[in-house]
């Protein structure tokens, strides 16, 4: 990665926006994704004149009837925050291609461990540094990567006008953190897979999706997933909804760590609902799958015996 292209964390999406739309251009992006990047979209940018198309991005032909003479830009995330559905990059790249349209995509979720977007015929990734690269619940920033020069070259100049320059020190901390992405990935998805074989088997949880294990677009994820890495990350919906996501989250004990962020060394439960996707419509929250009951799970590099045994413990109670 070109260290120039280590920007700040909040300023990471809007970088985006203004170097690609403008007033009355269009852009296609994922019904289910971080959700800042769609409060992003509909509180800020819309009113800008900026126009944003929510579509489920598992089938590609919705994606195909939301082309507008105006669209610019396909902005899509795999796997999703937090459902962690996929989405067929190569697919979503041909049509991107064949209508001049730019393809973005998020993989914070998948870090280059597990998929490299670029790869599979995108114009641009988008990683969250504060995540998997750093690891260790201390830095945040993230970074934008692009294939072609001549884009990479309007990035770093919008870069520049907006100032958004990580400061030298976190840039230098998240470049030594991330050399050890690759054993810590690996790790957390084994640990990732045995949690979530558990959770299967438990009678208050309803489901549980990983894409290792259970996961209703296998296939897709044994095509981008390099190695049979599969990553940090999977949810689980608990029978009591709120309710119950609440009570897990104030019995839930060490190892286990409760916060928002992910990808980090420890163990991180999250209860979205009432959490990360808080600020979503309810409406559109349950229809992308984001349950009241819906759990995040990111594992750690603990010793998944002890994580099973304190959701077992924190299970109880709920």
């Amino acid at each position: 990665m070109d260290p120039s292209l280590l920007v700040q964390e909040w300023p990471l999406r809007p970088l985006l926006c203004p170097l690609f739309l403008k007033q009355g251009d269009h852009c296609i992006i994922t019904d289910c994704s971080y959700g800042g990047t769609n409060r992003l979209c509909r509180v800020q940018f819309e009113k800008y004149g900026i126009e944003f198309s929510f579509v489920d991005f598992r089938d590609l032909e919705n994606i195909k009837k939301a082309i507008k003479p105006n669209t610019k830009l396909i902005f899509s995330e795999t796997p999703a925050n937090p459902v962690l559905s996929l989405c067929d990059l190569e697919g979503i790249s041909k049509i991107s291609k064949e209508n001049g349209i730019i393809h973005c995509c998020d993989a914070t979720f998948a870090t280059p461990v597990m998929v490299r977007p670029l790869d599979w015929g995108c114009d641009l990734t988008m990683q969250s540094l504060t995540k998997f690269y750093d690891g260790h619940n201390v830095g945040t920033g993230g970074a934008v990567i692009a294939k072609d020069p001549e884009l990479l070259e309007q990035i770093k100049l919008c870069q520049n006008m907006h100032g958004n320059i990580m400061a030298p020190s976190v840039a230098f901390n998240i470049l030594q953190t991330m050399k050890s992405m690759g054993l810590r990935v690996r790790r957390q998805s084994a640990t990732a897979t045995e949690v979530a074989e558990w959770l299967a088997t438990h009678p208050k949880v309803k489901s549980v999706c990983y894409p290792g294990t259970t996961h209703p677009q296998k296939e897709l994820a044994d095509k981008y997933h390099r190695d049979g890495v599969h990553g940090a990350m999977l949810w689980f919906d608990l029978d009591g909804g709120v309710d119950a996501g609440i009570k897990l989250m104030n019995n839930i004990e060490r190892p286990w760590s409760l916060c928002e962020n992910l990808g980090a060394t420890e163990s991180i439960i999250t209860a979205c609902a009432v959490m990360t996707h808080a600020n979503m419509i309810k409406e559109d929250r349950l229809k992308v799958g984001i349950t009241d009951g819906f759990i995040r799970v990111s594992c750690g590099i603990e010793d998944p015996a002890d994580l099973i045994r304190a959701l077992e413990r924190a299970l109880e109670k709920c």
